[in-house]
């Protein structure tokens, strides 16, 4: 068994391991704007994943768990009525997410699928409230500074640089700064964990 599975050896809020943990790192940021991440199950554990990370820093999140036998979600559920809910996903019909549209039509609360290109594809199909949500696209940015899991496609983002870039334009860039910071720490810690510079 790997040290990347032996969970009893990590934090059991931020999952690093405990000479790596991030807890006195994670920022309290209050929003309007509640975040429904919908992760994969395999996602769940795996500790670099990113949206679980940005979920630990929004106190008006929720993460739902999509896959798990015997245990399913209804998104409805999560979603106040209060406002629109918004999907993060590149739909060839996907609106260009703007401060301008937002002022327009917003605000709103934010659905966020989190896994890799297929599952996430997936989940818009097979959710029915999902498949409903207008589905919006990020303006295009500069690359991710994400180094810790390989990405395949050339414009892909961790979720929770995906997450910090929407929340930018939703919220102001204050959250953004805030939530790219707190990548940054995990991104560095995690590399220099495994004898690789920044």
């Amino acid at each position: 068994m790997t040290s990347r599975k032996k969970y009893w050896l990590r934090c059991s809020r931020c999952l690093m391991r405990q000479e790596l943990c991030l807890c006195a790192n994670i920022p309290d940021i209050p929003l309007g704007t509640k975040l429904i991440l919908v992760m994969n199950k395999r996602e769940i554990k795996v500790p670099t994943n990113t949206g679980r990370l940005a979920s630990l820093a929004l106190p008006n999140s929720v993460i739902l768990s999509r896959g798990v036998e015997d245990h399913p979600y209804d998104l409805a559920q999560h979603l106040p009525q209060d406002r629109p809910g918004i999907l993060l996903y590149p739909a060839d019909d996907a609106i260009l997410l703007t401060p301008e549209w937002v002022a327009e039509h917003g605000p709103f609360h934010l659905v966020v699928p989190d896994g890799n290109w297929r599952q996430t594809s997936k989940m818009r199909r097979r959710d029915s409230v999902m498949a409903t949500l207008p589905c919006v696209r990020l303006p295009p940015g500069p690359p991710s500074a994400y180094r810790v899991r390989k990405e395949t496609k050339a414009e892909g983002l961790a979720t929770i640089e995906a997450i910090a870039r929407t929340l930018g334009i939703l919220e102001g860039p204050s959250v953004q700064k805030a939530l790219e910071e707190l990548l940054d720490i995990m991104v560095t810690r995690t590399l220099a964990s495994r004898g690789q510079g920044s």
